[in-house]
């Protein structure tokens, strides 16, 4: 069953990139608020963007997005992007499964798919869409919709996204809508944060993270949400706390980052049962609203 929220009274104009969040009918809908478990009763990490009726941008395509996607009856033709916040199995799986579906819709435009520079550990986001769907990759069957040679009716576009994590890499990628990234600390994992504009209305989704270079508060200035995610308890160990934020950075990064709706997603075994715990250290500090993600939650903001 789809869960609505409603932050704020809700009205529906005609669209205006001159509009807010609200008159300019933008949502979000969480698709999955879990992590890599099989376990927590979750599906793994992925948001979707509505605008004006139309699933527009997906944020991160983890295990089960796919059919989270159909059952808040999305059309994969109408994504103008998916961006990726890291390339862990729980954040990245599903991209598959939205190319394959293209075929069977109307889609004519490129798929832009942005996500993480590579490291030592990880490769660029354009190699492993290559390693998906290249000629020797495990999609190869796919390739017309990536190599630029081969015809089809549309084409992935990858970006690869900086990890400074200094300095805020915008993307427009047409009037009105532009996405922003900047390099976030996962451990060794290659991760960035991702900011999407449109008009006034501005969504920050953390990805996995620690927080180690305050990048973030930099990032999610002034977001009507912050999406953050929180995969660890306070008291949780070093080693997690290497890899993920506690609740305690969360609240310091909203409440430095002036935001006014939080939510919190990611949720894992480690954290569920400390929710309450969580949400009452978070508001010593942040006095906006802070919400719980749940699997098909839909946030409609004023």
């Amino acid at each position: 069953m789809r869960k609505t929220l409603i932050l704020g009274a809700m009205i529906w104009p005609f669209f205006s990139w001159s509009q807010s969040c609200k008159e300019q009918n933008i949502t979000l809908q969480v698709l999955g608020s879990g992590g890599p478990e099989l376990t927590d009763g979750r599906v793994a990490s992925s948001h979707l963007v509505w605008v004006d009726d139309k699933a527009t941008v997906l944020i991160d395509a983890g295990s089960g997005s796919a059919h989270q996607f159909e059952l808040a009856q999305g059309k994969s033709e109408d994504l103008k992007a998916i961006l990726l916040t890291h390339l862990h199995v729980d954040h990245s799986a599903d991209i598959p499964a939205y190319v394959k579906d293209s075929y069977f819709t109307k889609r004519r435009n490129d798929l832009i798919i942005m996500g993480p520079e590579g490291n030592d550990l990880m490769p660029d986001t354009s190699d492993y869409l290559n390693q998906l769907f290249g000629p020797n990759g495990a999609y190869a069957y796919l390739k017309k919709y990536w190599l630029p040679e081969v015809r089809g009716l549309f084409k992935i576009k990858a970006t690869n996204a900086s990890l400074d994590h200094h300095n805020i890499q915008k993307h427009p990628i047409q009037e009105g809508i532009s996405f922003s990234s900047i390099g976030v600390h996962h451990g060794p994992i290659s991760a960035v944060a991702w900011r999407v504009d449109i008009g006034d209305c501005a969504f920050t989704f953390s990805g996995d993270m620690t927080n180690k270079y305050n990048a973030l508060v930099k990032l999610a200035q002034g977001s009507d949400l912050l999406i953050a995610n929180n995969t660890i308890k306070e008291t949780a160990p070093k080693s997690a706390k290497d890899m993920h934020m506690p609740p305690s950075e969360i609240s310091r990064i909203a409440t430095q980052a002036q935001i006014k709706t939080l939510i919190l997603a990611h949720l894992m075994n480690s954290s569920l049962p400390y929710l309450e715990q969580t949400k009452a250290l978070i508001k010593h500090s942040f006095h906006g609203p802070v919400f719980v993600a749940e699997d098909l939650m839909l946030f409609k903001p004023d």
